[in-house]
């Protein structure tokens, strides 16, 4: 009996620390250059139906193509269109950015794991002491790099989880959460198979929270919290279980599309779906300062390790 629980102890050990160390090949260096292409002054902002929008979508999917993920369809590749009536009732094109890697266990591989992020901006406004281009770096350029790299980490990986997993970049968040909710109306899998979505959102701002630190919306509402209290011992990090954000920000970002469905006049959970920021500020939301350069690429790198184990 103390042979087996060595055993069970050192193989826990090993599955947690061994993610971490593989991880470490994702570094702050390769976050940051992500960062800057996708929240470079040159990408105008990524606002929906732009140019810009069009090749932050490829080249989301470039990295999903070279970390060997499934396409999401066999005609429109990683790319899941969908249009948008915005003012006026012009119609525009969008897509949402798929790519697929399928669990290892026989028994587990038919669920699914959502590891999201939106990537779309609000484009070029009014100027602020000359500058008018409104980056979204932290908002949310930093969420995506992190569901980029962690499509890199599990590629890396000598192992794979159990379960399948989506990774999803939406656009239109910006818009009301169009692309999540798009994919909720044409799910590449169906819904009944998905258990978890982990949703990033400003990853970069680490000084209001500390490092390694983050809030997970809506942990009260399932036992995963109690979850993430065990996987957490010994990472380094943890889970803020008291912060000054508002408590609607559980529903400001995509993990709402898949945390609320309704029927009839009630609105009810439904897929457990919680959104992962390492800020307790929006004081930089929509601002023309939310730039590359003032994002902690560092904390983000311990971040994509802490999340490659915990998945």
């Amino acid at each position: 009996m103390k042979q087996l629980l060595i055993a069970v102890v050192l193989t826990l050990w090993c599955q947690t620390t061994g993610y971490a160390q593989e991880s470490k090949k994702i570094t702050a260096e390769e976050l940051k250059s992500w960062c800057y292409y996708l929240a470079g002054d040159e990408m105008k902002g990524r606002k929906n139906g732009s140019e810009e929008m069009v090749k932050a979508a490829d080249f989301i999917a470039a990295s999903f193509r070279e970390a060997g993920l499934k396409p999401y369809s066999p005609e429109t590749g990683y790319f899941q269109p969908y249009p948008i009536k915005g003012r006026n009732n012009v119609e525009i094109q969008e897509r949402n950015v798929i790519g697929m890697l399928e669990g290892s266990d026989p028994a587990l591989k038919d669920e699914w794991i959502v590891l999201s992020a939106h990537f779309d901006h609000i484009g070029i406004g009014k100027p602020v002491n000359g500058d008018s281009i409104f980056n979204g770096a932290d908002d949310n350029a930093t969420g995506t790099i992190t569901v980029m790299a962690l499509a890199k980490a599990f590629s890396q990986s000598r192992s794979r989880p159990g379960r399948s997993i989506l990774f999803v970049a939406y656009s239109g968040e910006e818009m009301g959460l169009r692309g999540s909710r798009w994919f909720v109306e044409h799910p590449p899998v169906p819904l009944s198979q998905i258990k978890l979505n982990l949703n990033f959102e400003m990853e970069g701002e680490s000084q209001t929270l500390g490092k390694n630190r983050y809030i997970l919306t809506g942990f009260q509402f399932t036992e995963f919290a109690n979850q993430l209290d065990q996987y957490n011992k010994g990472t380094g990090w943890e889970m803020a279980r008291t912060y000054k954000s508002p408590a609607w920000i559980f529903m400001g970002s995509d993990n709402a599309s898949l945390a609320i469905k309704r029927e009839g006049d009630q609105a009810i959970l439904n897929i457990p779906a919680f959104t992962l920021v390492t800020t307790d500020s929006i004081s930089v939301i929509h601002k023309v300062t939310d730039e590359p350069q003032f994002q902690d690429y560092e904390n983000m790198a311990s971040l994509v390790a802490y999340a490659e184990g915990l998945v």
